[in-house]
């Protein structure tokens, strides 16, 4: 059992996996929910806060018995040691290509907004460089680090929402009507998604104290990302309608650039490219965190430091070969990514519950 110095918080988690949601929501979820639910977008995230507060439920009666075991751990036992061993290998097979998807992403979108000319490779080493450097001090120092980053990003954002206000019209949110459930519903599938990821949090559950605390925290972040969620996609909408919104790559990026006040703020989008950045840099420590914990179950290594290195260069020319462009990453994330995380996130767990529940493990 590791001791308590060497293992971070139900809040320090919960931060982490807000920090985690920030860049996917604001790249994805507004062009996503526009093209599905048109007007009535913004309503998305309310389906997807729904399925969050039942899945934190879950987590919170699985980890009444499994005080401090991994995810790992966890589904050998409800679901035998073969079975679970091959819902493992695929939950370790796609972090290692949703590592990879968000260096490529984090690149990509440097390269595109502000830098056209320059190599994206040179933003891939850079980062991964800084990334294993960090990922060195271990999980405790990233959470720690975190926690002042986090602040900085919500600050960031609302001011950021506070400025668009004076470009907003309303009118462009209505009319909502019943026969918007069903569009809503299927733009629901994009941010639930992404928080999706809060089950990946268990992946390291033995390095997590207070999870007697997951409900609470857990409804908690469900609600804020029910805020933040919806601030996104009604900013877009309300500033480009959702005829544009659904056709522009980087909508919030474009929305910031509608910003004016008293001629200050004109160049204000390189201050989101800035949080971009620092996000993508938490979830790309994220995933690997959870790939090097997984290869320390499977193989048994007491510890995986050695293999920091290795997995970095391995990450960044998988990271190489995902795509060709920016449209074959969009049509990754939208129609093979979300579909999958929903699976690993939503689905798994809420059978590994019931499959629990009949056996008596829970």
């Amino acid at each position: 059992m590791l001791s308590g110095n060497r293992k971070i918080s139900i809040r320090q988690a919960a931060f982490l996996f807000l920090t985690v949601t920030f860049t996917p929501s604001l790249r994805l979820i507004a062009a996503y929910a526009a093209h599905k639910a048109k007007q009535a977008a913004w309503l998305a995230p309310t389906v997807s806060t729904a399925f969050l507060a039942i899945l934190v439920l879950i987590w919170q009666a699985i980890y009444r018995k499994y005080r401090d075991s991994t995810l790992m751990e966890i589904y050998r036992d409800i679901a035998g040691s073969v079975p679970g061993t091959v819902i493992l290998i695929v939950y370790l097979l796609w972090m290692v290509v949703l590592t990879a998807l968000y260096i490529r992403y984090f690149a990509m979108r440097l390269v595109g907004a502000i830098y056209p000319n320059i190599d994206i490779s040179i933003f891939l080493i850079s980062m991964l460089i800084v990334v294993a450097y960090t990922l060195n001090s271990g999980l405790v120092t990233l959470a720690r680090f975190n926690e002042i980053l986090f602040p900085f990003l919500v600050l960031v954002f609302y001011l950021l929402i506070i400025m668009m206000i004076p470009n907003f019209r309303t009118d462009f949110l209505t009319p909502v009507s019943v026969r918007s459930i069903l569009p809503v519903v299927r733009a629901s599938v994009a941010p639930t998604g992404i928080v999706a990821y809060f089950s990946f949090i268990f992946v390291f559950g033995d390095r997590v104290n207070n999870k007697e605390s997951i409900k609470k925290n857990g409804l908690k972040l469900a609600l804020f990302l029910l805020v933040s969620q919806t601030a996104i996609i009604a900013s877009i909408i309300c500033t480009f309608s959702y005829r544009i919104a659904q056709r522009t790559q980087l909508p919030f990026l474009a929305a910031v650039k509608q910003i004016s006040v008293f001629n200050i703020f004109e160049k204000v989008e390189s201050i989101i490219v800035s949080i971009w950045v620092l996000s993508d840099f938490m979830i790309i420590c994220f995933f690997i965190i959870c790939v090097l914990s997984m290869l320390k179950s499977f193989f048994k290594l007491s510890d995986t430091k050695p293999l920091i290195s290795i997995y970095v260069v391995f990450s960044y020319f998988l990271s190489m070969l995902l795509a060709n462009n920016v449209f074959e990453m969009e049509r990754l994330s939208e129609d093979i990514a979300l579909p999958v995380n929903i699976v690993l996130g939503f689905v798994i767990p809420t059978i590994m519950f019931v499959i629990g529940k009949i056996r008596k493990k829970v």
